[in-house]
């Protein structure tokens, strides 16, 4: 992601946008785990390793970002309004930090867990 400003350019990549992610999923209410790796149903399934850890961040041409987050989720819980909830604050922490406009974000429940 790439930002100019009156004094230059600032390059934010993919890899910190992932990692704000990451800290904005681990502090929402509901998820036990980000699928990733060989613990995700396609890592067993496939074998290997996965290093997505379960987020993905692809910016379009456009500039716009394009999120998928793998979650597990807590059994119990009201899956749209976790997920709703998720979807809001990834939104909003990435406008808030890196001045992000566009931002999709989509969420796959990979499974449940107690």
């Amino acid at each position: 992601m790439l930002i100019t400003t009156e004094f230059g350019k600032i390059e934010i990549s993919l890899q910190a946008i992932s990692s704000i992610i990451k800290k904005v999923v681990s502090e929402s209410y509901g998820p036990v785990n980000v699928g990733s790796g060989s613990h995700s149903f396609f890592g067993k399934l496939f074998g290997g390793e996965d290093n997505r850890k379960g987020i993905r961040v692809i910016e379009e041409i456009d500039g716009s970002l394009e999120i998928d987050i793998d979650l597990v989720l807590e059994y119990g819980m009201r899956i749209p309004t976790v997920v709703e909830n998720i979807q809001e604050n990834v939104f909003h922490r990435l406008k808030e930090l890196t001045e992000a406009n566009n931002v999709r974000v989509n969420i796959h429940v990979i499974g449940l867990q107690d």
